[in-house]
């Protein structure tokens, strides 16, 4: 599913245009971006709950020369599903 599947599914689901429900996507993505970019947890119940962690540094390597590389600690999204979603059956 790509975000216009999203954008079409949401604007049948409530019966709004499309041109609506793509600034309704839009604004949900962006609001989510943000509170991420500041670091909170979001928690969808039912869904699932997005978290930003810290990534520690590390060293890898190059997979070209085999030559160590340092990796720099960054921040990073974990998302775990929720119950319902845990529970779908394939």
């Amino acid at each position: 599913m790509i975000k216009v599947d999203i954008v079409n599914q949401v604007s049948k689901s409530a019966d709004i245009t499309k041109v609506k429900s793509e600034r309704a996507v839009d604004a949900v993505f962006e609001a989510m971006r943000l509170s991420m970019q500041r670091g909170e947890r979001i928690e969808l119940r039912g869904f699932g709950v997005f978290q930003v962690k810290q990534r520690k540094r590390g060293i890898g390597r190059n997979p070209r020369t085999g030559k160590e590389v340092r990796i720099p600690p960054g921040r990073t999204i974990r998302f775990k599903p929720g119950k319902d979603l845990q529970n779908i059956r394939a």
